[in-house]
């Protein structure tokens, strides 16, 4: 039997650094230049007239009126953020539960942890507590909700061709570790081997794509 090379876990964060370069968000901080107030000298305090030294009673109440609205104005703050614009976060993990996870691929899942990288791309990772029925079954499980533009054609330069699968979709196909889902706009990656996926059997992958799709429409 031909043993093929199982990618790691990295593979996941690897795409979607690499999906997040397309969308890049752009922080920054204000910057506060300080302004140099001309300090009077001693001769220059001497040579002042009385009537220049006193201020009116009209003059002193606008400058006392000027003073207590800048005490009252907020200063921006440097570390302010600007949200990132278009699309709301989707919090993958509420699409699937572990124990349905658990139940289709037959390994047991514990912790969901929902993780947002940027607008458009949202995952969910289900922790692998290492109980199985097949010793090929020990990667965790992870799903991520793509909106991004292009998403399916890169997931297709990327891991495809690999198997098309029928029945899911608009179009998916299954590959060394998972399978790629597209729905319209949005795409669906579903990855973590188990020994499905290592017969070229993407049943479970469609069970479990089929799940989460019915809560995204």
């Amino acid at each position: 039997m031909q043993v093929r090379a199982v990618p790691t876990a990295a593979v996941v964060v690897a795409l979607a650094l690499s999906l997040a370069a397309c969308n890049p968000a752009t922080k920054s901080k204000a910057t506060i230049t300080p302004t140099q107030v001309p300090v009077a000298t001693e001769t220059q305090a001497d040579e002042a007239s009385p009537a220049n030294s006193t201020a009116s009673p009209s003059t002193a109440s606008s400058a006392s009126a000027s003073a207590s609205t800048a005490d009252s104005t907020p200063a921006p703050s440097a570390s302010a953020q600007v949200p990132a614009a278009g699309g709301a976060t989707i919090d993958v993990c509420s699409l699937m539960t572990s124990a349905q996870a658990s139940s289709i691929n037959g390994v047991t899942y514990g912790a969901a942890t929902p993780q947002h990288f940027e607008t458009g791309l949202d995952v969910c990772d289900y922790t692998n507590t290492g109980q199985h029925a097949n010793a090929i079954d020990i990667q965790d499980l992870t799903i991520q909700v793509m909106s991004l533009p292009g998403c399916y054609s890169q997931l297709l330069d990327s891991e495809g061709p690999g198997v098309k699968v029928a029945g899911v979709g608009d179009d998916a196909f299954g590959y060394e570790i998972g399978m790629d889902v597209k729905l319209g706009n949005r795409c669906i990656k579903l990855s973590g081997l188990t020994d499905a996926e290592f017969r070229d059997d993407y049943a479970p992958d469609v069970a479990m794509a089929k799940i989460i799709i019915s809560k995204l429409s």
